[in-house]
């Protein structure tokens, strides 16, 4: 190809800087990220919202770094895979971190921050902070809404985060096997866009605090969304009294979660599993290994819920035995198949909020 002529890959401008990609000499980095990232936050201004919710209490006069700078360097660097703030003390020097940080890029006197400086900001961070953090991701999420949506799907999830040394309220949680935090993470289940993340301790989270959780981030929806019908869902340790009593008494608003069997849930249960397993030995006879799955429901009242729930049965008899499995719901209007142990169909859910 003798005519080919190559398109340089070129950048926004960076601290007064016209940005280019080469491979000639002089200053080199491995990492492209910082620049990417740079771009799309400048896009949703994510990091400005978080730095203004966390106070600032170091004295005027010993700040090099701010708040806003700290942010943008801690966060660039975890997105490129750097999660270890003593990272910082060799890209604090990197061109590339300092570019989308918005610094000059081979100045001496314009570094960004080192490993200490991060860590006494991390250590620094109060209960309040976090609280208005999370707050700021809500409010980052409806402000990517033009006009309020018809329906929401708020999916809940725990999950966990190691902790390596003696940090506060890290604890060993036994289904992990390790010490972590258990934060509590909420997407969208109809687009995937992260609504918030709630730092927490390392233990199973109990029902008030879910409940305690879940009010305040509704009711901050609720501001943006008022007409917007919301379904929550989540696993069977979402299924707590506290929190379901808490979304029944919100109009428009659903649950949907999975709930953990016992012997009277297994009891209801008899009579639908008894039909698959016969469907599952004729399928055998005509040399079939397919599992088979009927579905079913039924009204279920747990000795701590205040009312009777519904309840979905999916009955599943397959070659490794039977597989029950049961969700709790306030929704009326699907039929049972359309739910899984954790989840509704997004087409479905389209259906029923432009049916009510």
């Amino acid at each position: 190809m003798p005519n080919f002529t190559p398109t340089q890959l070129c950048f926004d401008p960076s601290a007064g800087f016209t940005i280019r990609a080469d491979f000639d000499g002089g200053g080199l980095s491995s990492d492209l990220g910082p620049l990417l990232l740079r771009g799309v936050d400048q896009q949703i201004g994510l990091i400005s919202r978080l730095a203004a919710a966390i106070d600032d209490r170091r004295h005027p006069s010993y700040i090099q770094h701010s708040i806003h700078d700290v942010l943008t360097q801690r966060i660039f660097q975890i997105g490129s895979n750097y999660e270890d703030g003593n990272d910082s003390n060799l890209l604090r020097h990197d061109p590339m971190f300092r570019l989308g940080a918005g610094r000059k890029p081979f100045d001496p006197k314009d570094a960004l921050a080192s490993g200490a400086t991060i860590s006494r900001f991390e250590h620094a961070v109060t209960r309040r902070d976090v609280y208005r953090a999370s707050q700021a991701m809500v409010e980052q999420f409806t402000a990517g809404y033009a006009t309020p949506p018809k329906a929401l799907v708020i999916d809940l999830d725990h999950s966990e985060d190691q902790a390596h040394g003696q940090q506060p309220l890290a604890f060993y949680n036994g289904y992990y096997r390790s010490t972590c935090y258990l934060p509590l993470f909420m997407f969208d289940g109809l687009s995937g866009a992260l609504i918030t993340a709630v730092l927490r301790p390392g233990k199973r989270p109990t029902g008030a605090e879910n409940a305690m959780i879940m009010k305040r981030v509704l009711k901050l929806i609720r501001q943006h969304f008022p007409d917007t019908h919301i379904l929550v869902r989540g696993d069977g340790h979402f299924s707590n009294p506290e929190l379901m009593q808490l979304i029944d008494g919100m109009p428009d608003t659903d649950f949907i979660f999975g709930l953990g069997g016992n012997t009277n849930l297994l009891r209801s249960a008899e009579a639908t599993l008894k039909q698959a397993r016969v469907l599952y030995a004729q399928r055998q006879a005509f040399g079939e290994n397919r599992s088979v799955r009927l579905y079913e429901e039924f009204e279920y009242a747990a000795g701590s819920w205040d009312r009777s729930h519904r309840v979905i049965l999916k009955a599943e008899v397959m070659a490794q035995g039977d597989n029950p499995r049961f969700v709790v719901t306030s929704m009326n209007l699907p039929d049972p198949h359309t739910f899984t142990p954790n989840s509704i169909a997004p087409e479905e859910m389209r259906k029923i909020s432009s049916s009510t």
